[in-house]
């Protein structure tokens, strides 16, 4: 097994420009699969990555960057979400990016997180059985009219605090299998009725936007 070394980016000398040549480079498979993954330019992936807390694994012997993940904090919710998951391609089917995620996952516990979200492809099956296998549950569904697939949402509980968050009474073991299809029921029906198949808002879409707005105002 390779060896290894994990870090936050802000603790070694990698560069954006690295960062950004590897995502373009792990998600070639999704082109070649007939997905398209929106990719911003340089410039806007780097004003991105100022407000998220950005983990690397690398080569322990060589430096070389195998992959990252983005996190973005939420403190008041005890969670992170995460994004930008890209592994190098010479180093995939290493399980790199399940030996980032553990890492990941202990210094969150550490600080106080209780749970991971995120979301990929429905198409990309390689992508949907990693997260399953490494623990996450299908949770929602969306679609987004910058990609030409809908994708699922899935969550990673690794804490609960029932005396802090009531809600994660909802999330224990026993219950968490009948939330989860719960939450996805809920989203699929929300999101057929106010997108279209190519990821539009329907009529009904743009009321609920205009109404989230005023309310967030």
């Amino acid at each position: 097994m390779r060896q290894i070394s994990i870090h936050n980016l802000k603790d070694t000398d990698i560069t954006t420009d690295e960062l950004y040549a590897l995502r373009k480079a792990s998600f070639e498979q999704w082109k070649d699969e007939g997905l398209y993954v929106y990719m911003a330019s340089e410039s806007v992936f780097a004003t991105y990555l100022k407000d998220k807390v950005v983990f690397v694994a690398q080569d322990a012997a060589t430096g070389e960057l195998l992959a990252m993940h983005t996190l973005r904090l939420n403190r008041k919710r005890g969670c992170a979400a995460g994004a930008n998951l890209a592994v190098a391609p010479s180093a995939k089917h290493e399980g790199i990016a399940s030996r980032l995620l553990q890492e990941e996952v202990s210094r969150l516990r550490h600080r106080g997180y209780r749970y991971l979200v995120g979301s990929t492809g429905i198409p990309a099956v390689w992508s949907v059985r990693w997260h399953l296998k490494n623990g996450y549950r299908i949770v929602g569904y969306k679609r987004s009219e910058r990609e030409n697939y809908p994708s699922y949402v899935f969550r990673k509980q690794f804490a609960t605090d029932v005396r802090h968050h009531p809600s994660d009474l909802f999330w224990l073991p026993c219950l968490a299998p009948v939330t989860a299809r719960l939450h996805y029921a809920a989203s699929w029906f929300i999101t057929r009725v106010c997108k279209t198949s190519q990821g539009r808002l329907t009529p009904l879409g743009r009321l609920a936007q205009r109404l989230r707005v005023a309310w967030s105002n």
